[in-house]
């Protein structure tokens, strides 16, 4: 019964410990242009623009 409180709890802790580090290394600063990027990209497809003024869009976007 020992043992297996002591896994059940290690097991716990172990993912804790990776939640935490997926939290930090979501909402880090270093690494929050990568993640607004694919919601940018959403955000530009779903634009009702026609076919010329999306090409001249992409190109500024292209410069972030």
């Amino acid at each position: 019964m020992v043992l297996a409180s002591v896994y059940y709890l290690g097991t716990t802790l172990i993912m804790f410990a990776l939640f935490v580090v997926i939290v930090v290394r979501t909402y880090s600063r270093k690494n929050r242009e990568q993640g607004e990027n694919p919601k940018f990209r959403m955000m530009d497809d779903d634009s009702p623009l026609s076919s010329t003024e999306k090409a001249i869009d992409q190109e500024v976007t292209h410069v972030r």
